[in-house]
């Protein structure tokens, strides 16, 4: 590591903490390990939502499934479009969890019951075969570790281009090092003094893993709280703001 790689690294984690603080506060990302069915439905409701109502989301699937003799916590694509075929649709859905939240502000917008069920249909039609569960997302990653297949369809989905939500999908699904998207790049180049410079994906996720050591935290903790921060959603837990 250079001179001045440390000193872009003590940059910003000087900054980290007087954002961020202790890292005890953080609302975490524990992800679903076992079920790629809560990590789309998380991912999507994701953005634009205060987190409670996430939460409740998931928790109204995960009671519709066991009430049905399920596991939603092993839920797969399957078993996710299943749920959606039993109440006769995107609206039915979204019915059920009691939420019609649109995908975006503009008129005509799709439910984002609806971007959750094409999500399920395009993972399960992937060319060159499905992926159905998180175990085929890791099967996948060791195939190719850029997901080009998944990423590509989840961007082609109605208002996903950002990729915001892509990462959040990665990240509850378990992995490790996320790809940083653009709106993290350009808060560590801000915090660092980088402005004038395009900072690549590499060079900011090398960044954050020296950060992280520096904190110390796991690096994809403070990937998500950064990714939490830029992105406009709650950093910390309510309890920790009472």
């Amino acid at each position: 590591m250079t001179t001045e790689q440390t000193l872009d690294a003590t940059k910003l984690t000087e900054s980290c903490r007087a954002i961020f603080g202790n890292e005890s506060t953080w609302i975490t990302a524990n992800g679903y390990p076992g079920s790629l069915a809560l990590c789309i439905i998380d991912s999507i409701f994701s953005t634009g939502s205060h987190y409670q109502s996430v939460i409740n989301v998931i928790d109204a699937y995960c009671d519709i499934r066991k009430e049905g003799g399920g596991d939603p916590h092993r839920d797969g694509v399957e078993e996710l479009l299943a749920s959606f075929n039993k109440v006769g649709g995107s609206a039915g859905w979204a019915k059920a969890v009691d939420n019609h939240k649109p995908a975006h502000t503009k008129p005509g917008a799709l439910l984002k019951a609806e971007v959750i069920h094409q999500a399920a249909l395009a993972l399960k039609g992937l060319e060159g075969g499905g992926i159905f569960t998180t175990a085929d997302m890791h099967a996948e990653f060791a195939k190719d570790a850029e997901l080009e297949r998944v990423k590509r369809a989840w961007l082609h989905l109605p208002s996903q281009r950002s990729g915001v939500t892509y990462n959040y999908l990665l990240i509850l699904a378990g992995f490790q090092s996320v790809k940083p998207d653009r709106m993290v790049i350009r808060f560590v180049a801000e915090h660092v003094g980088l402005d004038g410079k395009n900072l690549t994906a590499m060079e900011t996720a090398n960044l954050i893993k020296q950060v992280a050591e520096l904190y110390p935290t796991q690096p994809r903790r403070l990937d998500h709280v950064i990714w939490r921060h830029v992105s406009g959603r709650e950093v910390f837990r309510e309890d920790d703001l009472n």
